[in-house]
């Protein structure tokens, strides 16, 4: 709220000192003007005293009776011309000006093309001969800049532009610091959550196995022999679910140091089947069909067999985690060959999700109404997404709510063709 307040503030500052500078180069553009005019009325004064004094026409030194002779003969269209641009090139005025010579009632005496434009407020006037005695007929010499407002915001563009380029950096930076700090909140939100989940999902698997310890060291000899093979079930269970949490957590600290891949020709049709071996026994207890439909010619990839194997086994885990409670699970597994790249989709007919950014951001958890008694940290589609960047290939998901989702991938295929 503070930034906010002197963000506008100095914004304000900078529109108050723009505008007192183009009114003190306003001001100082009337001034210069002012003085060139007096400059011109000095030499048209002075050049007629000289003719008049080289011809000796009149007896007075300060114009007699000149003021008799008619205006069209004492000046010139084309002196006014000449004087003025001799004026203005002296005070640096290079703008372009129209002029006009009128009398003290208004008419004209003669005017270029364009000053009848003018407005009053927009043109400076000198009396021409103001040594004139009373009660001679007045003339005035007027001037009007067509392009004065374009010349003083011209003189002052750096200013404007350079106040334009530190606000708006301002406004950029404070963006920028606004953005950081909502960003921050949201990640420290986001691995709270994280620390809590962990703690419970740490928590529960190690109560479980300090139980069955428990019991076996606690049963006596003859009840012993039978509660073994139910208790030691247990604690095996519990340790490979611990080994799997210890393993999603790695998965993601290795991109903090950088993934070294082992690099080999794999057929992606065999790394899928033998992946989907490894779920047979999930699979029948929780009662899930699974259909292949591998169209593609070419299934070779170069990558690192481990971790494909890994980002598939990720996205069918997540498959069978948002499946619906009241439906049997359906899994779909296609391949297909897409110019130099083969596409492999996991298809599903769980809870759905809305497809986002945020899907494969770390941490995040799909929210749903179970989200809580579905186990996991939100590794597993980040760790997917940076798998198969780093093989040079794309991550995507597609789905709705209750309409199953569709998660998939695509990489660059070998040159010669493999498996079928």
């Amino acid at each position: 709220m503070v930034i906010s307040i002197c963000t506008l503030g100095l914004i304000s500052v900078q529109v108050q000192w723009i505008q007192a500078t183009e009114k003190v180069a306003k001001s100082q553009f009337s001034r210069t003007v002012t003085l060139a005019l007096e400059h011109v009325v000095n030499d048209i004064t002075a050049r007629e005293l000289q003719a008049i004094q080289s011809v000796r026409i009149f007896q007075s030194n300060a114009g007699g009776g000149n003021h008799l002779v008619p205006m069209e003969r004492r000046i010139s269209y084309r002196q006014i011309d000449s004087l003025l641009d001799k004026a203005f090139h002296e005070m640096a005025i290079s703008i372009a000006c129209d002029f006009a010579v009128t009398d003290e009632l208004g008419a004209i005496l003669f005017e270029t093309d364009n000053f009848s434009h003018a407005l009053p407020e927009d043109t400076y006037s000198v009396t021409l001969f103001p040594d004139d005695p009373e009660g001679a007929a007045h003339y005035y010499l007027s001037v009007y800049f067509p392009q004065y407002v374009s010349y003083i915001t011209h003189s002052i563009t750096w200013m404007i532009v350079a106040s334009a380029l530190l606000t708006l950096v301002i406004v950029a930076t404070f963006a920028a610091t606004l953005f950081i700090i909502f960003r921050q909140k949201r990640l420290s939100k986001i691995k709270a959550d994280f620390v809590n989940n962990i703690t419970h999902e740490l928590k529960t698997p190690i109560t479980t196995i300090s139980l069955a310890a428990q019991v076996l060291q606690e049963t006596p000899e003859p009840g012993l022999t039978a509660a073994i093979p139910r208790l030691s079930g247990i604690i095996r269970k519990e340790s490979q679910r611990l080994s799997q949490l210890v393993e999603s957590i790695l998965q993601s600290a290795i991109f903090k140091r950088g993934v070294k891949l082992s690099v080999q020709k794999i057929d992606m049709h065999v790394l899928l089947q033998n992946v989907l071996a490894q779920f047979s026994l999930q699979f029948d207890t929780l009662k899930v069909t699974v259909a292949c439909a591998f169209h593609a010619t070419n299934a070779c990839v170069s990558g690192d067999e481990i971790h494909l194997a890994n980002a598939v086994s990720n996205l069918i885990d997540n498959a069978i985690k948002y499946r619906k409670a009241s439906t049997p699970l359906h899994i779909l597994i296609e391949t297909k060959n897409a110019g130099k790249s083969i596409i492999i989709t996991v298809t599903d007919n769980g809870i759905g999700v809305k497809a986002g950014k945020q899907l494969f951001q770390q941490f995040y958890r799909y929210p749903s109404e179970n989200m809580y008694a579905i186990k996991g940290f939100g590794l597993g589609l980040y760790y997917v997404k940076n798998i198969i960047e780093t093989h040079h290939g794309k991550l995507f998901a597609a789905g709705s709510a209750d309409a199953g989702s569709t998660f998939g991938f695509k990489l660059p295929v070998c040159n010669n063709k493999t498996g079928g």
